[in-house]
C-alpha cells in the first residue's frame, strides 16, 4: 500500500470517529435540555383552569347547545332564534335592546326598567309598571333533544347599576318545564319552574332559587325559597354570571354565581321527572303582587349572553 493511500484511509477513519463523537454529544445535550424543560404537569394544568376569571367573549361557552343574545330584539328573526312562545308574555314596553361593549356575548343586552313602586303584572295598587316576561320553547327552537334531556344547564349574565334599590325582592330568569301558565303564580298542574330571586332577608340583595313544582310549591302555593342568602347579587355596574343546573331525574338543583358554586340541593324539585324542559323562563319584576315590593325610585337592570347545555358550562 502506498503512503498516500494509507494517509487517506487514516484520515477517513478519524473523520468518521469525529462525526460519531459529535452526534453522541448532540444527543446528550438534547436529552439534557428535554429533562430540564418537562411538559406542564396535569396538576399545573388543572390549577391554571381552576384559577382565573371568565372573560367576556363572543364565542359560545364550551359545550353550549344553544346561545342567545339580543341583537334585533323583538324582530321576527330574533324571536325565531330564541324560539319565543306565542303566549305568556307581558311588559314588552319595559324591555329594550341596548349596546354595551363590555357585555358578554355579541355586545348587546336587554335593558329592563322597573317603575317606582312597581310589582308583578297582576298588581292592582302599583302606581307604575315595571319588569317583563316571555317564554322560549325548546321544541319550537328545533331542540327537542334538550326538552327531553334529564339535565339542563342555563347560564346568563346580568348587571345591576351601583346603588340599585332591591326593594323587598323580585324575580329573575330561570328554567321552566311543562305547560305555560301551570308553572308559577299559584296555578299548578303539569308544570314547574326554577327562577332566581333577589330577596331582602339578611341583606337587601340576598340571592335565592325560587321553586315551583306540582308537588312542592310551599304552604301558600306560591313557591319555595331555596338557598336564601347563600350569595348576594352585586350592584356595582359590572357584569356577573349566574348558572343553574336542573336534573329532572333526581330533582337535584345547583347554582353558581360568577363561576363559584353557591347552592346545591338533592331531590328538591320533586314531581318533575316526567315533565319535559320547556325552555328559558325570562321573567323579571319586583314582587310579590303589590306595590310594597317595589323600588323607591325608578330602576333598571341589564341581561346578556344566555346559553343552554346538558352539562355544566362554567
Amino acid at each position: 500500500m502506498s503512503s498516500t493511500s494509507h494517509a487517506r484511509r487514516t484520515f477517513g477513519k478519524r473523520r468518521v470517529a469525529l462525526a460519531v463523537a459529535v452526534g453522541t454529544a448532540a444527543a446528550a445535550v438534547t436529552a439534557s435540555l428535554a429533562m430540564a424543560s418537562p411538559e406542564p404537569s396535569a396538576s399545573h394544568s388543572s390549577a391554571s383552569q381552576a384559577s382565573g376569571s371568565h372573560p367576556s367573549s363572543s364565542t359560545a361557552p364550551s359545550g353550549a347547545a344553544w346561545t342567545g343574545d339580543f341583537k334585533g330584539y323583538g324582530s321576527k328573526a330574533w324571536k325565531k332564534s330564541w324560539g319565543v312562545a306565542a303566549k305568556g308574555a307581558w311588559g314588552q314596553a319595559n324591555l329594550k335592546q341596548v349596546s354595551d361593549a363590555k357585555a358578554p356575548g355579541d355586545g348587546t343586552a336587554l335593558s329592563v326598567t322597573y317603575g317606582k313602586g312597581s310589582s308583578a303584572n297582576s298588581c292592582r295598587n302599583c302606581p307604575t309598571k315595571g319588569g317583563g316576561q316571555f317564554y322560549t320553547s325548546l321544541t319550537g327552537l328545533g331542540k327537542p333533544e334538550l326538552a327531553k334531556s334529564s339535565t339542563l344547564d342555563l347560564k346568563y349574565h346580568l348587571k345591576f347599576p351601583s346603588g340599585f334599590d332591591f326593594g323587598k325582592g323580585g324575580k329573575l330568569p330561570g328554567l321552566y318545564g311543562g305547560v305555560i301558565g301551570q308553572e308559577s303564580g299559584g296555578t299548578h298542574g303539569n308544570g314547574w319552574s326554577t327562577r332566581h330571586m333577589f330577596r331582602a332577608k339578611s341583606h337587601p340583595n340576598d340571592g335565592e332559587l325560587y321553586l315551583y313544582t306540582p308537588s312542592n310549591s310551599g304552604p301558600t302555593g306560591y313557591g319555595v325559597d331555596l338557598g336564601v342568602g347563600n350569595w348576594q347579587w352585586t350592584a356595582d355596574g359590572n357584569w356577573h354570571s349566574v348558572e343553574q343546573l336542573v336534573n329532572r331525574s333526581t330533582g337535584d338543583l345547583t347554582v353558581w354565581f360568577d363561576g363559584k358554586q353557591v347552592f346545591a340541593a338533592k331531590h328538591a324539585a320533586t314531581g318533575i321527572s316526567k315533565i319535559n324542559f320547556g325552555g328559558v323562563f325570562f321573567s323579571t319584576f319586583f314582587g310579590g303582587h303589590d306595590t310594597s315590593w317595589g323600588p323607591k325610585k325608578n330602576e333598571s337592570a341589564q341581561f346578556a349572553d344566555f346559553s343552554l347545555s346538558t352539562t355544566v358550562q362554567h
